[in-house]
């Protein structure tokens, strides 16, 4: 099963916003919104790269959701972090 992209606009729906830094502090909730922004970034990267090298699974390119880019989205978005900005290889919805 794979993700739409109406399926990852905004935050998940039916799950409350978590508020990190109350649930671990200012400085652990950090680490933890930076490790996801660079997990994303590497995911990201990664469709790039099999983008332009043409591989693709069962004669279609590769999408967002085959690295879990949307999610990682939501989260983000749940955490109440700040909005991922458009990156070239991920389409606008």
């Amino acid at each position: 099963m794979h993700t739409t992209c109406s399926d990852s606009v905004g935050p998940a729906q039916d799950h409350a916003t978590i508020d990190l830094e109350e649930l671990l502090g200012d400085g652990e909730a950090q680490l933890v919104y930076e490790g996801l922004y660079r997990l994303r970034e590497a995911k990201v990267e990664a469709l790039g790269i099999v983008r332009a090298a043409g591989l693709s699974p069962h004669d279609r390119p590769f999408e967002p959701w085959d690295f879990g880019v949307p999610k990682i989205d939501q989260l983000l978005a749940r955490l109440g972090a700040d909005p991922v900005e458009a990156s070239p290889v991920t389409p606008e919805c």
